[in-house]
């Protein structure tokens, strides 16, 4: 009996229990609002993360040549599509990694459709003039309103590129479109190239390699800025840098990882450091390959054998490097730069960023044009081979 009483006691005990225990739901995951969305070029869109009080720490994984963000807040941002194409945005939270993929497609230019049939418009009756003999003369009637005929949009066709030759380097943020507009091929061309960048040389950021990005847009230049990669990671400053060239059409390629000569390096060396900076440029940009020019523009039998990229070499010197040149010196020595030459020169001095505005006023007089590597051979209908040194186009 008293085992029985026991068992019923239990049996009590649980229900009882049961009854009163509130089932406690599992902590809800943190998500983004989006994991995919499609905007059409200019169209904005908020990307949050929900079911979080912590910071997010916002950036574009991929693709920054296509996107912005912008509004950034404690757990949301703002999409800015600038250009067809792919991208992936990360939201960062602690150890925990959320990722939106984002395509942008054409804004749509398509004129309004003109109706094929004239709307009815609502005719008010004229008053009738009286004519000198006294007899009434009737409005004239309204002509039915013509149709114009409906003339096809012509739909604008992209020309394809051609397909790469084994071996050839084309970079991909290479504007045709720019160059159609702002190049005249029959004028002289030069290829402006800064070196060392960005923030400069040394341990606190520098604005000159900014203030020499402002001259060359405020004259509608372009210009290579070939990164240390080691330079890129010290500082967000630095990064906004390589993101204002890439936002205003300049070309950005790889000059090493840090300011170490290559030409006695051995293969293994040279290709982790050229590795790694590719690794960055990718990752800001999308882009898939870079022009190389070394540190120091010293080389070696190794880099041929292992570099996978162009080159690129110098045919006009500033010798703006060496401590005794004066920002005078820099101009008389850009000056003599002819059509097809590279011209090295490097952000991380501020005579040289002294020196560019008025080296560009010099060209701008005498109907010069300033433009990237990439552009000049463009626009010279040169290609650019991997494994090759280029000094100019000629």
């Amino acid at each position: 009996m008293k085992k029985m009483v026991k068992g019923l006691s239990l049996v009590l005990v649980c229900s009882l229990v049961a009854g009163i225990t509130v089932p406690v739901s599992a902590a809800k995951k943190m998500k983004l609002s989006s994991k995919k969305i499609t905007l059409k070029v200019g169209q904005k869109k908020k990307l949050e993360v929900k079911n979080t009080a912590k910071k997010v720490k916002w950036s574009i994984k991929s693709g920054k040549k296509y996107i912005s963000l912008s509004g950034k807040k404690k757990t949301s941002v703002v999409v800015k599509a600038k250009k067809q194409g792919k991208a992936v945005v990360l939201a960062k939270i602690g150890n925990k990694k959320l990722t939106c993929q984002v395509t942008i497609k054409k804004a749509n230019t398509k004129k309004p459709t003109v109706p094929t049939t004239a709307p009815t418009a609502t005719v008010t009756p004229a008053v009738p003039t009286l004519t000198p003999a006294g007899t009434l003369t009737p409005a004239p009637s309204a002509s039915p309103m013509e149709t114009p005929a409906a003339t096809p949009e012509a739909t604008e066709t992209p020309e394809p590129e051609e397909p790469l030759e084994p071996g050839e380097f084309r970079y991909e943020g290479l504007d045709r479109a720019w160059i159609e507009k702002n190049i005249d091929p029959s004028k002289p061309v030069v290829a402006m190239t800064f070196d060392d960048g960005p923030g400069g040389n040394g341990k606190d950021f520098v604005d000159y390699g900014l203030r020499i990005q402002q001259a060359l847009k405020d004259v509608g230049a372009h210009a290579t800025f070939f990164y240390i990669g080691g330079n890129i990671v010290k500082s967000e400053e630095c990064r906004q840098e390589v993101q204002q060239a890439l936002d205003w059409g300049f070309e950005i390629a790889n000059h090493s990882y840090d300011y170490a000569s290559l030409d006695k390096a051995s293969a293994e060396q040279i290709i982790e450091k050229l590795e790694k900076t590719d690794a960055i440029l990718k990752e800001m940009s999308g882009y898939s390959s870079f022009l190389f020019r070394a540190p120091n523009v010293a080389y070696g039998d190794t880099m041929f054998e292992v570099i996978d990229a162009p080159i690129i070499d110098v045919s006009n010197w500033s010798h703006d490097y060496k401590p005794e040149v004066t920002k005078e010196q820099i101009v008389a020595n850009v000056k003599k730069a002819r059509d097809g030459d590279i011209i090295n020169m490097h952000s991380a001095y501020e005579k040289t960023a002294d020196a560019v505005p008025e080296i560009l006023a010099y060209f701008q007089e005498k109907g010069i044009q300033v433009v990237s590597v990439s552009e000049l051979f463009a626009i010279r209908g040169k290609k650019l081979m991997k494994g090759v040194k280029y000094f100019r186009v000629d």
